[in-house]
């Protein structure tokens, strides 16, 4: 007796994938590599976001044109140790310096910068140049005095390491 008398037929296997249509098996089997693949792209557009860029973080409106405005004024901003008791930021500008903390150098630097602003026409732009160890207090004080002087458009930058 072989077994085929009684109406038994030895069945093959499939496994898994025995349940479901025919045609999803394949997708079945690729459906780990679908996964890993999906998981690799989606880290790499959140890394991109993730990672820190060196500089100041401005919302602004959207531009009016493409084309970049070049600054008319410099301003290179540096911390000191040497001056004061505390230390202090100084500001060099038109090859003179300025320390923020004295009052009557940044009342001299004020009316430089006026004196400045007075002789463009057009809307005038100032770049600040700012080391990292400068502290964020004195670059908004910066932006202050540059607003008192005249200035409409001030743009910070870093040097990238």
């Amino acid at each position: 007796m072989t077994g085929r008398e009684w109406g038994w037929r030895h069945a093959r296997s499939e496994g898994i994938w025995r349940h479901g249509a025919s045609w999803m098996k394949p997708l079945f089997a690729a459906a780990p590599w679908i996964t890993l693949v999906l998981l690799l792209v989606m880290f790499n557009l959140i890394g991109g976001r993730l990672a820190a860029a060196p500089g100041v973080v401005f919302d602004l409106p959207a531009p009016v044109g493409r084309q970049a405005t070049v600054p008319e004024f410099t301003v290179l901003v540096m911390p000191s140790a040497n001056v004061g008791e505390s230390g202090g930021t100084l500001v060099f500008f038109d090859d003179a310096r300025f320390v923020l903390d004295d009052q009557q150098s940044v009342e001299l630097f004020r009316s430089q910068l006026a004196r400045g602003v007075q002789g463009s026409k057009t809307r005038t732009s100032m770049l600040v140049l700012a080391d990292r160890r400068v502290p964020s207090g004195d670059l908004i004080q910066l932006v202050g005095i540059a607003r008192q002087s005249g200035i409409g458009r001030v743009q910070i930058a870093e040097k990238r390491e």
